[in-house]
């Protein structure tokens, strides 16, 4: 009984530790931009839900914009959600997605990607995963974007 005991406990701790760390098929590259929306973007407030800006390259030598470039959106939280460009399917530099309605459409494959709720999930079913997100922190009418 003790043995059978001591092989459950085994057995748990060996195989009930699962690595969940979420991998994107997107490269990762540095992601780092301060944003002062107050002064750069006053009409880019949490309030303006399916608002976005996108960024392709970065705007002074200290910023860094990610694999493809940033796409920073605000949803229907009113928060604000970073991406990277990049479909996670076609991972094309060149062609990053682009803006219709709540959605980012790739170019290349035509798949959708539902921003609504801040997801950036594949509504088509062409890729297999969401947009790679970066983290967004809004403070003292400052947006911080950086890598996860």
């Amino acid at each position: 009984m003790k043995r059978t005991c001591l092989y459950l406990i085994v057995c748990f701790l060996l195989f009930g530790c699962k690595d969940t760390t979420y991998r994107s098929s997107v490269p990762a590259y540095p992601v780092g931009m301060r944003i002062n929306i107050l002064a750069e973007y006053p009409h880019f407030q949490p309030t303006a839900t399916g608002e976005y800006l996108v960024f392709e390259q970065p705007r002074y030598p200290t910023e860094a914009v990610g694999y493809a470039g940033l796409l920073i959106f605000i949803a229907m939280d009113a928060q604000y959600h970073a991406y990277d460009l990049a479909c996670p399917r076609c991972l094309d530099r060149e062609e990053g997605v682009e803006m219709d309605g709540m959605f980012a459409v790739c170019p290349l494959c035509g798949e959708m990607y539902d921003l609504s709720f801040g997801l950036a999930v594949p509504t088509k079913g062409i890729a297999r995963e969401a947009l790679k997100q970066y983290t967004a922190n809004y403070n003292n009418g400052y947006l911080t974007i950086t890598s996860n």
